[in-house]
């Protein structure tokens, strides 16, 4: 099933304690996010609001963490998914996750923004393409997301950011993969499989690589 999307713009630097809506977008629960998140990558992030906390689903951040995993890459996270319900996650949330090869931030926008525009109706399932009717950056041909496990491998895709681990405190997201494709990828994968399209050799860091179907 192909999904699409648009976006806008704008967006504020979010501000800690801002009123919200939704009653599990707290200041505290960002806060522990912020904490597991800087205790994968060990940076700290720049964070940009794709939508403000008001909104009544939460607000939607993108994490931006520069220099990571090594220099001349760019590491995001999104938050504002897991605040969402959705019927097929059973007892664990989802974020998602990108990383490029780029100096240029606006790709870390990209997850956040499908966020925005599907949460509370995509699982976010791995395996799944979705699909946008223009180009994510004017400066390159992708226009698609294919979701899988995240690169980097930590060696652990679920993080705990509940008051206790195996308690009904427990608040557990699970981190799911963003990869950059090109219009005829997302057809590729669509007829063939995800399997035959991940299974077929290309650069999943470079956002300006050429389609290799």
């Amino acid at each position: 099933m192909l999904a699409l999307w648009w976006y806008r713009a704008d967006f504020r630097l979010p501000v800690l304690g801002d009123q919200t809506m939704n009653d599990r977008d707290t200041t505290a629960r960002l806060e522990r996010y912020l904490e597991e998140l800087r205790a994968l990558t060990g940076v700290d992030p720049l964070v940009r609001e794709i939508v403000p906390p008001s909104d009544e689903r939460g607000r939607v951040l993108a994490i931006i963490h520069s220099g990571y995993p090594e220099t001349g890459c760019l590491t995001g996270f999104t938050y504002g998914l897991s605040l969402a319900e959705h019927p097929e996650w059973a007892g664990v949330r989802r974020e998602l996750t990108i990383t490029v090869r780029s100096g240029d931030l606006d790709w870390l926008t990209v997850p956040a923004r499908a966020v925005e525009a599907m949460r509370g109706i995509s699982a976010f399932n791995r395996g799944r393409v979705l699909g946008h009717v223009e180009r994510f950056v004017g400066r390159s041909g992708m226009s698609s997301l294919l979701l899988a496990d995240p690169l980097p491998d930590w060696g652990r895709h679920t993080l705990e950011i509940g008051l206790g681990r195996g308690s009904e405190d427990s608040d557990r997201v699970d981190l799911v993969g963003v990869f950059l494709l090109h219009a005829s990828e997302r057809e590729f994968a669509k007829k063939n499989g995800f399997e035959a399209l991940w299974a077929l050799p290309w650069d999943r860091l470079d956002p300006m690589r050429p389609p290799i179907v």
